[in-house]
């Protein structure tokens, strides 16, 4: 009995010591102010489920929406009510490294695998140091706008019900959410 408790008593500190010895490590970047163009854009990022040509993305008239955590369950359904340009980015940043390798991208491909909109999976804070954002409300959601001379200018900031992806989202507060996020689109 002393002898399986002390292989399974190692076999937990390996494990522990493997995945120490495997998580990146988390750089400290300064937010720095950068001029919201396309241009500045990140060059590269992850397209989750769709084949789309960046210059496809980005283009005049298009809106870039940047999702946290429990938007991203009411978001999947956008494409049903808009045929506009819409980008949507997931902000995931925050989530734990190894729950981002094991399961994120898996579920994120699941949830938008019907979705005829683009997600791009903001999983090193690209996106979000791009935005100058600071605010990382688990309910939260933002639009912005590219504009014809290739700004990228935020129109509106809003939020969806708490706790959507976990608990769930009803039709009726599915809709209001999404009603409201089209009548702010400019």
């Amino acid at each position: 009995m002393k002898n399986i408790f002390k292989v399974v008593l190692l076999g937990i500190i390996g494990f522990g010591f493997l995945v120490y010895l495997t998580i990146p490590s988390e750089k400290i970047e300064k937010i720095e102010k950068v001029e919201k163009v396309v241009e500045n854009l990140p060059k590269y990022f992850e397209i989750i489920g769709k084949d789309v040509k960046k210059e496809e993305l980005f283009k005049k008239d298009s809106y870039i929406v940047l999702l946290n955590h429990d938007s991203l369950a009411v978001f999947k359904e956008l494409y049903k009510k808009v045929d506009k340009n819409i980008v949507l980015i997931a902000n995931i940043s925050n989530t734990p490294w190894l729950i981002k390798n094991i399961a994120v991208d898996d579920e994120l491909e699941k949830m938008y695998k019907e979705s005829k909109i683009p997600l791009i999976n903001d999983s090193n804070a690209q996106f979000r140091r791009f935005f100058q954002l600071n605010d990382d409300s688990q309910n939260m959601y933002i639009i912005y706008k590219v504009l014809e001379n290739n700004q990228i200018v935020k129109i509106y900031q809003g939020s969806v019900k708490r706790g959507a992806l976990q608990e769930g989202i009803n039709i009726d507060e599915l809709n209001k959410n999404l009603d409201e996020f089209l009548a702010n689109l400019k």
